[in-house]
């Protein structure tokens, strides 16, 4: 071979070397990232159903027969009769 021709071929003999190490680098990094993200997506899901838990432990709480249920354990008692804060406009004729 030419004297010309050694420069060029070691060239892109070390540049493909080096592009091979750095795919396999980056391809290392894509494999831990993903372990990472699944385990993500599986801590997402966990707090996911945790928290429909807790929504559905809130709802039960507040609710209205448990709410006059502990009013009345703590002594309120409820006053039956309507209020209405409008006026009516009615009038009655006899």
């Amino acid at each position: 071979m030419h004297k010309k021709l050694y420069l060029p071929v070691i060239l892109l003999l070390l540049l493909t070397v080096g592009l091979e190490l750095l795919n396999i680098h980056l391809s290392g990094i894509l494999a831990s990232n993903s372990t990472v993200v699944r385990q993500l997506q599986t801590n997402i899901a966990k707090l996911d159903e945790e928290n429909q838990i807790l929504n559905s432990k809130v709802l039960a709480q507040t609710s209205f027969e448990t709410v006059a249920s502990k009013a009345a354990q703590l002594g309120f008692i409820g006053n039956h009769s309507y209020i209405s804060l409008r006026q009516t406009n009615l009038t009655y004729s006899r």
